[in-house]
């Protein structure tokens, strides 16, 4: 059996590096036939440039063969943390990595990090190992391809494009969300200051190029919406995905399918947007969105995992 060595990450690493995480990819790709190729040497640089980034590689035979990376600070909501993005781990070895985590936990958690959250492909393979690290399953990322089927509205519902005068009710439509998140099983008690996301809904550029906004209404007042905009890149979702956010409905009127016809018609809007596919995520505790998302056809592909340090 090969020795191994752990070191800090570099610059250095980044070649080798690269080579594990496709291979990893590959491997996801086959799981998850839905993926694009993606670019992860690109990937892997474009985090390890990001401030605050650190982690360790393993060594054997000379060759980097698992490494893990996070991104180390203070997050709204989550506090100071340490945060292991799509590209920010990988191996072939589920011990090799492992070890790699506890040495770069060390310099985490030393650094004030006790919350630490990793992004990983949702097979079974590449979960395994951070399952026996302690981690636990908190959130879905999910993709689909986008089709044009129409869903009509419910009686009295109208569903349209919304409007600058829309965004003065987004914020309180959008804190649905956070409610529904607040009961059993999630129990998910956020710290949320309301004025600072009413700002942000009021300053949404509804002229933003692949930005869309729908509202759900009835008798003139809204009940619902949603809104896709471009992401961020991230290793295996396609350049032409949307991605999907903030979709609710008011709470009496849940049940009539408002939210899979608000569903529908965005997806509409997106394809006549340029967009070929469709990323969304939701927390896994969330049994309503957990049971909703993929009954409309969203696949997982990656899984956000979080464990908490010195609990228990």
């Amino acid at each position: 059996m090969n020795s191994l060595q752990i070191v800090p990450f570099s610059g250095t690493h980044l070649d080798q590096a690269a080579e594990v995480l496709a291979a990893r990819h590959k491997r996801h790709g086959t799981a998850l036939p839905v993926l694009a190729q993606g670019d992860s040497r690109s990937a892997l640089e474009a985090l390890w440039r990001r401030k605050s980034v650190s982690g360790a590689v393993g060594y054997q035979a000379g060759r980097v063969a698992a490494f893990v990376l996070a991104e180390v600070g203070e997050r709204a909501v989550f506090g100071r943390s340490a945060w292991i993005p799509h590209a920010g781990q990988a191996t072939d070895d589920d011990e090799l990595l492992r070890d790699v985590y506890a040495a770069a936990a060390e310099i985490w958690v030393a650094a004030g990090a006790e919350r630490h959250y990793v992004l990983v492909p949702a097979f079974a393979e590449a979960l395994a190992p951070w399952y026996r690290l302690g981690f636990g399953h908190m959130h879905v990322e999910a993709l689909r391809s986008i089709s044009t089927e129409t869903r009509p509205a419910p009686k009295g519902i109208t569903l349209r494009l919304g409007t600058r005068a829309d965004l003065e009710s987004a914020e309180e439509i959008d804190f649905e969300i956070f409610r529904i998140q607040e009961l059993s099983p999630s129990f998910a008690r956020l710290p949320l200051d309301r004025d600072a996301r009413r700002a942000e809904w009021l300053e949404t550029d509804l002229q933003e190029e692949g930005l869309r906004y729908f509202v759900a209404e009835a008798d003139g007042e809204m009940v619902g919406h949603t809104i896709i905009y471009r992401p961020e890149p991230v290793l295996g979702v396609p350049q032409d995905a949307a991605y999907l956010a903030s979709t609710v409905v008011r709470p009496d009127l849940r049940g009539r399918g408002i939210g899979e016809a608000l569903v529908a018609e965005i997806l509409r809007v997106a394809a006549e947007a340029g967009y070929r596919s469709v990323v969304t995520n939701w927390r896994m505790t969330n049994l309503s969105a957990s049971r909703f998302w993929p009954a409309l056809g969203f696949r997982p592909i990656y899984h956000r995992l979080h464990r908490t340090i010195g609990v228990g």
